[in-house]
């Protein structure tokens, strides 16, 4: 181990290129530079700490104080492995880096437009390096989803004919004139998107027409769903090669997908996000892409017409999916700005790039349109389609507004809570008998009493929020600690669940991914034929999930945190070390990641009482592994980086 000061800055990874550091430990020849934290890295990781230990103790006793010092001691525990982490993680990041120029497997094109040839292997056949780099990509691509599938099929045996979801039955049964979700017969509610309800009763329909059963249906669509996935993921290995991540990235991001259980279970499940996965993967590609190739995809008619295709279904499988797109797609007008600041190749070009982000500007508007315009406008000619309100923004106000009640009830005047009572259908009076710390479900579903009354209730909630602050950050902090806990509580009550149950019983258990085994059936699709399942292979399949959830180091990997918090931290610990005009780079390549991330808090769950909280951070664990193998991708790092270097 030698260290010594650098003059020039070391070859970095795409998101770790930054300034020059005082001092760097080179580990022999192994390539590892062990380089000392910014004063910003280390405040990450500290204000990360701390947030860590304000989740575990509001996801046992649904309040975060008092800040004593036991609450510190973890804090300052928690910050060293914190920092530990993102040192090793980074200093494995940057291994190698001085020799990255090794074969990528495609041909690239560098965003600065220069184009490099590197072959699958110094030995490649002539026949394969004379093959175009769509070509190969395309051979790569279906060799590792046969893998993947193969390694998969075991899933498939013990699932088959698919896992039913609470929600999708009753997304079917609507879609079959049942009355469900409080509305009555022959209508379909958007409380659920109706993208979703369509393709989910449409091959239903399709099964019970041309094969005489509804359910021989939907098992064709989660076959073709857990094909799509294979293909999709192996992509993103194929693509993380292309643009230069190292081999044994890709090959670990590989192993990954194709082993982790949760992943396999998850897409033999017919919910929504699983359906949405199918589109977002190659969208996510198609984006970083464009954003790697500084606009200049869109070039591409076809590229333009599949990134307005993808971006559209990706948009109407979930609700937070319009946001994530229509947010992302609306940030692609200030790529390059930063380049131009630099007085780089696109300063030399303003003429191509404003017409390019024009292009992007189109690409989001028509997005928008076709979402939120064009489709309910034909779905409603041809279904009974109820627009839901938007209580869904509501949900974590009316949460705190029922904590402020539970800790205040003589502090709600008259005004206020017919207010309130006017507003939602749960009134004053009940939400101390229904309220639950970690689940707003109980005080705000499905509707709103009467939605014009909202204006007047942010009022009430503002002036409440002053009187008493406490009451909302409890509030706040229990819903979400779920997000950023590594503990929780052992009460899984999805009912009501009193504050003085939680005090007297302080029970905790590890926070972990919770999946669904089993069939959920809903009241309103129990109407239906019975929903057939393989009862021993769910068995099967629960066993080996509780294995991994035991099994010491692999236990890791099914906490929430890791995937909701420590691991974008992490990303952000790289980021951060790099110069300031890389930032808007990295930001615009992450974006979609952290519109994802944002979208959690607005859910009413995050604590896994019941298996909808690690439906919503499931994109995670396919997302953050792809963001993580980019690190060391060097067809992403930015000009100026390139030119540092």
């Amino acid at each position: 181990m030698s260290a010594h000061h650098v003059s020039d800055n070391p070859v970095n990874p795409a998101w770790i290129a930054g300034g020059p550091c005082p001092m760097q430990l080179t580990l022999g020849e192994t390539g590892l530079i062990l380089r000392p934290p910014t004063v910003a890295q280390t405040l990450l990781c500290a204000l990360g700490a701390f947030v860590i230990a304000i989740a575990d103790r509001a996801a046992v006793y649904a309040s975060i104080g008092p800040l004593d010092a036991a609450l510190w001691l973890r804090a300052v525990k928690l910050f060293a492995v914190l920092l530990l982490f993102c040192l090793i993680g980074e200093l494995l990041v940057t291994r190698g880096l001085l020799h990255t120029n090794d074969s990528v497997g495609l041909n690239s094109r560098d965003p600065d437009g220069s184009s490099t040839s590197r072959s699958l292997s110094h030995r490649a056949p002539s026949w394969w390096a004379r093959r175009s780099a769509g070509f190969r990509g395309c051979c790569l691509t279906i060799c590792l989803a046969g893998a993947m599938l193969l390694c998969w099929s075991p899933y498939i045996k013990w699932l088959y004919p698919g896992l039913m979801w609470y929600d999708t039955g009753d997304e079917i049964a609507q879609f079959y004139g049942i009355a469900a979700l409080g509305q009555p017969a022959g209508v379909i509610s958007a409380h659920h998107p109706v993208f979703d309800t369509i393709v989910f009763g449409g091959f239903a329909k399709a099964g019970e027409l041309w094969f005489g059963d509804y359910q021989a249906g939907l098992t064709v669509l989660v076959l073709l769903q857990m094909v799509a996935m294979c293909i999709a993921l192996s992509a993103s290995v194929v693509y993380a090669r292309h643009v230069g991540a190292p081999f044994g990235s890709v090959i670990t991001l590989f192993v990954f997908y194709a082993f982790f259980p949760f992943l396999p279970i998850f897409f033999m499940s017919l919910v929504k996000d699983s359906l949405h996965a199918v589109f977002f993967v190659p969208w996510l590609l198609m984006y970083i892409e464009t954003c790697r190739q500084r606009l200049r995809s869109l070039r591409s008619i076809w590229f333009t017409v599949g990134f307005v295709a993808l971006s559209v279904l990706s948009a109407l499988t979930t609700m937070t999916g319009f946001y994530i797109t229509a947010l992302s797609l609306l940030g692609l007008v200030f790529v390059g700005r930063e380049t131009e600041n630099g007085g780089t190749s696109s300063q030399r070009k303003p003429v191509a790039m404003t017409v390019l982000r024009g292009v992007a500007a189109t690409v989001a508007v028509v997005v928008i349109l076709l979402v939120h315009t064009v489709f309910p406008a034909v779905t409603g000619k041809i279904w009974n389609i109820h627009h839901e309100d938007q209580n869904q923004i509501l949900v974590v106000p009316m949460q705190m507004t029922a904590r402020y009640v539970l800790d205040h009830p003589g502090d709600v005047t008259d005004e206020e809570r017919h207010i309130i009572d006017t507003l939602n259908n749960v009134p004053v009076e009940q939400m101390k008998e229904v309220q639950n710390p970690y689940l707003a479900d109980p005080v705000m579903h499905l509707s709103l009493k009467d939605p014009s009354y909202i204006g007047q209730y942010v009022s009430v909630w503002l002036k409440q929020g002053v009187r008493h602050p406490d009451s909302y950050i409890n509030a706040f902090v229990s819903l979400e600690s779920g997000w950023f806990s590594l503990q929780r509580t052992a009460h899984k009550e999805t009912g009501p669940l009193p504050l003085d149950v939680l005090r007297a019983d302080s029970r905790s258990i590890p926070n972990q991914v919770l999946i669904q085994g089993d069939n959920a059936i809903s009241p309103s699709f129990a109407q239906m034929p019975q929903y057939r399942g393989n009862e021993s292979g769910q068995a099967t399949v629960r066993r080996i999930w509780q294995s991994v959830s035991s099994t010491r180091v692999l236990r890791l990997l099914t906490y929430t945190a890791v995937w909701s918090f420590i691991l974008p931290l992490f990303l952000l610990f790289c980021a951060i070390r790099g110069r300031g005009r890389d930032i808007g780079e990295r930001l615009m390549i992450g974006a979609p990641l952290i519109w994802s991330l944002l979208s959690l808090l607005p859910n009413a769950i995050s604590i896994p009482l019941k298996p909808t909280a690690s439906r919503y951070i499931v994109w995670s664990l396919y997302v953050v592994p792809l963001y993580v193998a980019l690190l060391r991708a060097d067809g992403v790092r930015s000009p100026a980086a390139k030119h540092r270097e």
